[in-house]
Order: structure tokens, then sequence, then C-alpha cells
């Protein structure tokens, strides 16, 4: 029996609409998808991958994988500007994403078409997941390749064909290669099918996954001599990767409060919690504790279901053991918790919503909900965004001198400010150059750098100069004059 039917002019008619909506969005707020040093140290790759194509300038160092600046390098010889193909690729990528969700509901229940409204609006509409798909970050890539990589892994244990062996090694191999940390997610899905693999005796399967899966790694060898975090250096390999990748540990399991690189960080609730944020937190899906009590243990009884259940609890157990909480490394165990429920949002269906007029009138409203959270949680990334840009523009009266500050050193480099800078986190300021500025975000600095080299420098320069306030910005933003000596 035929498992599933070929796509249809509206199966990809759908994606289409929906990427039609990611654009307006991104061009009326105005937003161009960077906020923060990662979306930055992402285009600086980009930007690095570009010079190394171009006349064969080394790739500088970063710890970041390179697939993601890969993708934006080759969208923007379409024509895109770097920051522009860096934007779109998270928008195609969720697209894309979302058109592979929509066949999983179909190998998995049989209703490609009727879960349409639902994942639209659980999956699509999102907060978290709408917004991903604006940011310029390996995010939403990672995620396409993941359920790329799930989906042909599913259809092979149904029909065994060596095609979708193939395939499901290539995407998890660009999965890693993306973010190493969903080596974790893949781990069982992996497992799955080696041992379908194994049953049914199939083992030209296994030669080419694992070609395959290396061929997704080749091309960091080859630009980078890097493997994953592996990077060749004299006769062998050393892991070179942020010092976070280190710091795993159950006892994080119940703790709020860490010390990392990234300065003092205290939390609301203990890792163990916020690790389930992708289950109940509004962010994601804000009917997720309802749909929590529409769940049956018969559910579970497809080992499908089983494994997609695995790989939740695994990759959270991983999340929750790190040595802190951000909500964007949840995003990739999202759709598999999706899938789950979406037997318990059948019953919810039936139970609640008797006619076709009272489905329409809950889709709407759910969908009003969700980009009301959305609008909610965007907020600040926007704030973000507009701040750095004024900033840099900001920074143009004063070219030449030497800027003092940190956090946002990507940021000036993104936006082309000429003036020398140094970074705060990484220097210290003694003594300080001659007529240089300070660029400083006290209110923030003070809570999560404290006793660390951005204190410590501001403790210097309040004690031997005089810091005049030259211009204020948003979010606790200041840049000072450094005047004389006290």
């Amino acid at each position: 029996m035929k498992i599933t039917t070929p796509p249809s002019a509206a199966d990809y008619l759908m994606p289409v609409l929906l990427l039609l909506c990611l654009l307006p969005v991104s061009v009326l707020l105005p937003f161009n998808g960077l906020y923060g040093q990662d979306a930055h140290e992402y285009l600086r790759l980009t930007r690095s991958l570009q010079a190394y194509m171009n006349d064969g300038t080394p790739v500088t160092h970063s710890y970041f994988p390179i697939t993601y600046p890969l993708v934006t390098w080759l969208l923007s010889l379409a024509g895109f500007s770097d920051i522009m193909a860096s934007q779109l690729v998270s928008m195609l990528a969720l697209t894309a994403a979302f058109a592979y969700m929509k066949e999983l509901t179909g190998l998995l229940f049989r209703e490609k078409n009727e879960s349409v409204a639902y994942l639209i609006a659980c999956f699509f509409l999102s907060p978290y997941v709408f917004r991903f798909g604006l940011l310029s970050m390996s995010d939403m890539l990672c995620l396409f390749f993941v359920m790329a990589a799930l989906f042909h892994c599913l259809r092979y244990v149904k029909m065994h064909s060596l095609k979708d062996a193939a395939l499901f090694s290539l995407f998890a191999g660009c999965a890693v290669s993306a973010r190493y940390a969903v080596l974790i997610l893949l781990l069982i899905p992996a497992v799955y099918i080696l041992l379908s693999i194994i049953r049914s005796s199939d083992y030209r399967a296994v030669i080419l996954m694992m070609l395959l899966f290396c061929c997704a790694l080749l091309p960091d060898w080859f630009i980078r001599g890097r493997i994953l975090f592996l990077q060749w250096e004299g006769a062998g390999f050393i892991i070179d990767y942020a010092s976070n990748a280190y710091a795993w540990s159950p006892q994080h399991f119940f703790r709020n409060e860490f010390q990392n690189p990234d300065g003092q960080q205290h939390y609301a609730v203990w890792n163990i919690v916020a690790a389930t944020f992708n289950i109940m937190h509004p962010a994601f899906l804000f009917a997720g504790i309802f749909l929590l009590f529409f769940l049956r243990r018969e559910d579970f009884s497809m080992p499908e279901m089983r494994m997609l259940a695995a790989m939740v609890i695994l990759y959270g157990l991983y999340i929750a053991g790190l040595h802190y909480q951000n909500n964007r490394y949840l995003l990739q165990s999202f759709p598999p918790v999706l899938l789950i429920f979406y037997p318990a949002f059948r019953r919810m269906k039936t139970r609640f919503i008797t006619s076709k007029t009272a489905g329409w009138i809950t889709f709407l409203l759910v969908v009003i909900i969700q980009l009301t959270l959305f609008c909610f949680s965007f907020q600040k990334i926007y704030t973000i965004n507009c701040t750095e840009r004024e900033i840099a523009a900001s920074l143009k009266s004063y070219e030449g001198q030497t800027v003092y500050t940190c956090d946002i050193t990507g940021a000036l480099s993104t936006y082309n400010v000429k003036n020398p800078v140094i970074d705060l986190y990484f220097n210290r300021v003694s003594p300080p150059q001659e007529n240089a500025l300070l660029l400083f975000n006290y209110d923030y600095f003070s809570e999560h750098y404290q006793q660390k080299n951005p204190m410590l420098n501001w403790a210097y320069l309040q004690d031997h100069l005089r810091l005049r306030i030259l211009q204020s910005y948003p979010g606790g933003w200041a840049l000072y004059a450094m005047e004389g000596s006290r």
C-alpha cells in the first residue's frame, strides 16, 4: 500500500503563501534580522567566507558552525545583500520546515491536509517559531534540516527506500553542521533507522549513509580544516568550542543561578523546569498545558510516537544540564512536541468544536492570540535591533576616535563603523587612549559582569577620568566622552 501521495500544486502553494506572510513583517517594521552578538558573528563569518571565495583570504576564527554562513553566501550570489540573504535563509527555512511538518503528520496520522490549520496556528504562528523565521540565526535552518531528517527516517522505516536512508543521513549531517547540539536530538532517530536497516539486512544503506553524513561535513573541512568542533592543528585534532560545551552537569538540573562566560545569570525557575518550556510556555504553545490533559497512553502505542517522546526527553535533559537557560535551544525539539500533541488536539477538537463555523472562529481566535504573543515577545528584539543601528549611525559623527565598549562590537562591525574599537570584555584599559569614547550599558553590565573586565574597567575609568555623557540610547546604553584625569 502506498504510504504517501505525490505532492500537489496546493502542497507547494501553502508554503509560498506563508513566506509571503513573513516578508511584509520584515519590510514594514523595518527589521533586518540582526540583534545581539550571535547574529552579527554569523554575518561576520559570512563576510569572511565571501572574502575566502573571492580571493582565498583565510576564514577568520570562529566557534560557530559554517553551514548557515555558507548557505547565506550561496543565496547572496542571487543578488541579495549579505544582510538580506541571512534573514531570507531563515524565512525560506521556516516555510520548508512547515512543508515537512505537513508531510510528517500525513505519514504518522494519514491526515496531511486536515492538519494544516493546526500547523499554521500552532507551528508557523508559534511566537518563538515565527520570531526565529525573521532572525538572522542558524536556528531555523537547523530546524528545517532536523525535520527533513526526521521525515526521511520515519519514511524509510515504513517503505525501506534507499533514497530515504540517504536523505536522512544527508539532512542529519547538515543539521549537526548547522548547530552542533542537535547531535543529541538526532541520536534517537539514528538508532531507530539503524535498527530498521539491521532488521531488513539492507547494509548498502549503512555505507551510503556514512558517506553522505561525511559529505555534509566536508565544506567545513575544506574551508577551515575543521570537522564539527574538531579543529585540525599540527598532527591531529583539538576540541575548539566555546567553554559552554564543557559545562554540562546533572547538578545544574535544580539550579537557577550560574556564573558563565556571559556573566552572572539568574533565572526565575530551575533548569529542569525551563527545559519543559517548549511544552507549556505561551511563547511556544499557549495551549500546551490544556493539550497535556488530552494525551492518552494509547497515543504512544505507535513506535514512532515513542521515538518522538524519547527525542524530546533526551534533548530536554541535555538542555537542563547546561549552565544557562535560553529558549532558542528548545526550538529544535518543539516540532516533535507538536507531533506528539496532534492526537490530543484531535480529541479536543472533537469534544469542543462541533461545527465548521465554530472551527473557523476558533482558528481565527488562536491566530489572534498567537500574533499578540509574538508582538509581545518580539518587542525586546526589535528594540535591540533599532538601538544597534542608532548607535552605529551616531558614531559616524565621531569618526577616528577610539571606542571602548563590549557586547555590541559585532553590530559596530556589521554597520561598518570606522572607529577603532577596543572590547572591554577581553581587555583592561590602563591607561586609556586620549580623546577616546566609552560606549557602555551600566544597567545591564553591572548586573551581569560583576567582578569581570567590563565592570573592573568601568571602576578604573570612574576613578581616573571624567566621563561626560554625549548621547543616551534606549535600553540603558550611553556614549561618554573620556576627559582629562581626576
